[in-house]
């Protein structure tokens, strides 16, 4: 669910063609033509103190019913919990990423956040709101809090797949170096993901840009532009990528290289999302 969830489509075999291909086709383009790129989502990086991480998940229990609400509510569209894979010698990363996105209606409307607590207030029936601040609240368990936010730029679309608690995404960092960089991702990079989205491997990739930073993410003195994610399938044995070896393509290629920086992978496991 990380982000995209109610954009979720399941195709049920209502084409009847004689071609696989053109099922395939036709199930990429209106994957594609599902995806919404005038959704925000935040992306909050959360580096919890030390020996705090079993009530932070308590306390993040607590916000999946809060959140659900809020979904059902029409105030935002999505939320998740992921836990980040740690990496020896990455101090001050996040221990976990929190994704909320919403539509552009919802961010065109502020006031839908005026009544919040009322809201929230009624999943947890026979509890005081002193009680359900207390349930909510992470005061000591943060050491760093930082906040993006990005949009989307080019995407495949959603493959008809359900989230699982569990699930595995991926995402990279990047730098934009020049004008080229978003056209060399979308018409290089997307058609292969878009290939491995029909041969069953892989369910979305897409490329963010980021749009703005809070102040601690500002501090940290990163020049990150851009965002990459990736998410696949449960199926092995995906074949290496090959490209033509024609002088055109290889130089295509290698424009795209030149064209970002980019970190290495980040691994994300789901701990709690919306449905």
């Amino acid at each position: 669910m990380f982000l995209f969830h109610n954009n979720y489509i399941y195709i049920n075999g209502f084409i009847n063609h004689k071609s696989i291909k053109m099922k395939k086709l036709f199930l990429l383009i209106f994957l594609v033509s599902s995806f919404s790129f005038s959704q925000t989502t935040a992306m909050i990086a959360l580096v919890l103190e030390e020996g705090k991480e079993s009530e932070y998940l308590a306390k993040e229990k607590n916000w999946n019913i809060a959140a659900q609400a809020m979904v059902d509510a029409g105030m935002i569209a999505q939320w998740s919990v992921w836990k980040r894979t740690a990496r020896k010698g990455d101090e001050n990363w996040a221990h976990y990423y929190v994704f909320r996105r919403t539509t552009a209606e919802q961010d065109a409307n502020p006031g839908l956040w005026d009544n919040w607590k009322e809201v929230v207030s009624k999943v947890f029936k026979g509890k005081s709101q002193k009680k359900i601040d207390k349930m909510l609240s992470f005061n000591g368990i943060f050491k760093d809090r930082r906040e993006r936010q990005y949009k989307w730029v080019s995407a495949t679309g959603w493959r008809g797949l359900e989230w699982e608690i569990g699930d595995k995404g991926y995402f990279h960092f990047m730098r934009q170096n020049n004008n080229d960089f978003v056209k060399f991702e979308d018409q290089l990079w997307k058609p292969v993901a878009q290939q491995e989205i029909l041969d069953g491997y892989r369910k979305f990739w897409g490329l963010a840009k980021i749009i703005s930073k809070d102040g601690p993410t500002k501090a940290l003195n990163t020049d990150h532009t851009h965002i990459a994610f990736n998410f696949m399938t449960k199926k092995e044995n995906k074949p290496a990528m090959q490209t033509p070896d024609d002088f055109l393509t290889q130089k295509a290629w290698e424009g795209l290289t030149e064209s970002r920086e980019m970190l290495p992978g980040e691994e994300l496991t789901l701990i709690y999302s919306t449905f």
